[in-house]
């Protein structure tokens, strides 16, 4: 773990912090007290004026207009986490106020991502709106938009995506990542859940000032499951106003007082007697809520997250858990197709761009994911749709940004856009392998000069004697762990297994082990690595996270293999042990 010392011992010192939480926080770039005072305590009372962000006064203030005049207001999400919990955060604060309102997802198959011209007229065919509010889309939508002014719409874009073309006239449009560089730096961590709850705070703040009692009453607070839910599904950095909201969404979340949030939540049979964490949001909670998106009508979770009715609110829950079920199966065929791809085709490359005009489309941004984390390389996932077009999802290794490297292709490109990690991608077939070519091109010169981090960053090497208790302590004080605020990884010398380890799930890919070293024993699980039984050495260095573990009523705590090796010759000198 590289860090100042000076720095450590002064956070040491004045913060009052054990050695190690002072280490790991100046290794992590953290040397004024007051700033790390604020990212430990990540209180409620630190969020910041939402005025601050360009924009937000004046769309707020249209909002306001819509709900004195009694306007028709029409709110666009996304079919993904972000839009999706977005669309029930304004949904539920204007109907609060009484505000007639309704909503439009696409359908992702007949209409298309975003704002698309085919959901725009199908919600207009129905009434046209006076005030249209698009969330987790629209920058781009520059024709969508005029094209609905046109039609008489007041149009108000809260988004967090980059701009790829001019932006329409007359919009208002509150994204820091499209409104000038110091809105960016000051706001452009947030995904769009993040921004829509600042215009609702924005709204309250404004509603209390005319003297409307309502406003005082709203649950703010309470709206930050379905913040948390998106934070952590768009895998922003969990630092900053990020931080603070899913530290308090996660306590929401753990107590739902929304009927459609704890019928998901049931749904994943997550353990209520332990602290959820971001990872359970990760991998039981978003994946289920995504799954109608990918494979069918997205509009079903808005519908149960905004639902009084609990029967209906558990059977949409039931049915999402099935469409999870029907989506893993899908993407799992295809991902072991093309990692065979991978292996046969892109050794010996940077990047990775595949194509199959077969592939399920609900599907691919999954299956991109799971390739460049298998392999750290950035991937396209692309496949057919009408028209002759390629279309698809790419996803990023940290310390290279897609949207620049996409820009820089971007005359083989029919449409493009996203964020540095993630994007989607359509161009025409024909496109594609000369795209394939530029791509790997552009991605070889940003490596020259990027560090991409491909070596895994130990931050400590520890005896097995110092995963304890305290250690645990520490660790929970740097919660909640996510994108820019990574759970730490230890390291362990010289271990062996303790007996064999045993197999489990239902694919048989994970399995449980106890270590044994230093003679003492430690038992762990390993995520997604039982193929790597075969052939591991008798003995080796490990890297591992530690955590609690809850199950069937026993609590403790365990490791979490990340990766091991043969043992290596000591290469590391001065770690500090946990105190």
């Amino acid at each position: 773990m590289a860090f100042d010392d000076a720095r450590a011992q002064q956070l040491q010192r004045l913060l009052r912090l054990p050695q190690f939480s002072a280490r790991l926080l100046a290794a992590r770039g953290f040397s004024d007290p007051h700033e790390t005072r604020c990212f430990l305590d990540a209180h409620l009372s630190k969020l910041e004026d939402p005025f601050r962000i360009t924009n937000l006064r004046p769309a707020v203030e249209r909002m306001q207009l819509a709900l004195e005049r009694g306007e028709s207001i029409a709110v666009f999400g996304d079919y993904d986490v972000d839009g999706i919990t977005s669309t029930v955060l304004m949904v539920h604060a204007l109907r609060y106020f009484s505000a007639k309102v309704c909503y439009h997802i696409p359908r992702r198959f007949e209409e298309g991502y975003g704002l698309s011209q085919a959901v725009v007229e199908r919600a207009f065919g129905e009434k046209a709106p006076q005030l249209v509010l698009a969330l987790d889309c629209g920058t781009n939508s520059t024709a969508q938009i005029e094209w609905m002014q046109k039609q008489g719409a007041t149009v108000v874009v809260v988004d967090h995506h980059r701009a790829t073309c001019p932006l329409a006239a007359n919009l208002i449009l509150v994204n820091p990542n499209a409104n000038g560089i110091e809105d960016q730096q000051a706001h452009g961590i947030f995904c769009t859940a993040g921004l829509v709850f600042k215009c609702i705070h924005g709204l309250l703040k404004l509603r209390r000032e005319l003297g409307d009692p309502l406003a005082a009453e709203f649950n703010l607070r309470g709206q930050l499951d379905l913040v948390t839910l998106a934070t952590v599904a768009d895998v922003v950095p969990l630092v900053r106003e990020n931080r603070i909201f899913v530290k308090y969404g996660l306590k929401e979340l753990q107590r739902p007082w929304r009927i459609g949030t704890k019928a998901i939540m049931d749904q994943a049979i997550l353990d209520k007697d332990r602290p959820l964490v971001a990872s359970d949001l990760s991998f039981r909670i978003c994946p289920r809520i995504n799954a109608s998106g990918r494979i069918a009508d997205a509009t079903l979770p808005v519908e149960m997250f905004l639902s009084n009715d609990r029967a209906r609110a558990e059977e949409i829950a039931q049915k999402l858990d099935g469409m999870n079920q029907e989506r893993q199966r899908i993407e799992s065929e295809i991902t072991e197709e093309a990692s065979r791809m991978v292996e046969r085709d892109f050794a010996d490359r940077n990047s990775i761009v595949l194509f199959n005009g077969e592939w399920h489309t609900g599907v691919i941004g999954i299956v991109a994911g799971k390739l460049m984390q298998r392999y750290r390389k950035p991937c396209v996932v692309l496949s057919r749709e009408e028209n002759n077009m390629a279309k698809g999802s790419g996803r990023c290794v940290s310390g290279l940004n897609l949207v620049d490297l996409l820009a820089k292709c971007s005359h083989l490109l029919g449409s493009w856009g996203g964020h540095p990690l993630a994007a989607g991608i359509g161009m025409p077939v024909a496109n594609v392998e000369r795209f394939r070519e530029a791509f790997e091109v552009k991605v070889t010169e940003a490596l020259k000069i990027i560090d991409v981090g491909r070596d895994l960053e130990i931050a400590a090497w520890l005896a097995p004697q110092e995963f304890n208790a305290s250690l645990m302590r520490q660790l929970r004080q740097l919660e909640p762990f996510g994108q820019g605020n990574p759970q730490p990884v230890f390291g362990i010398r010289n271990a062996a297994f303790a007996g064999e380890p045993t197999i489990f799930g239902n694919n048989r890919q994970h399995f449980n082990f106890t270590i044994v070293a230093d003679g003492r024993t430690l038992r762990g699980v390993a995520w997604h690595q039982a193929d790597r039984l075969p052939n591991l050495p008798p003995r080796f260095d490990m890297a591992v996270r530690f955590g609690a573990t809850h199950w069937k009523g026993n609590r403790g705590m365990q490791l979490e293999l990340v990766d091991l090796r043969p043992v290596q010759p000591e290469d590391c000198h001065g770690e500090a042990a946990v105190q």
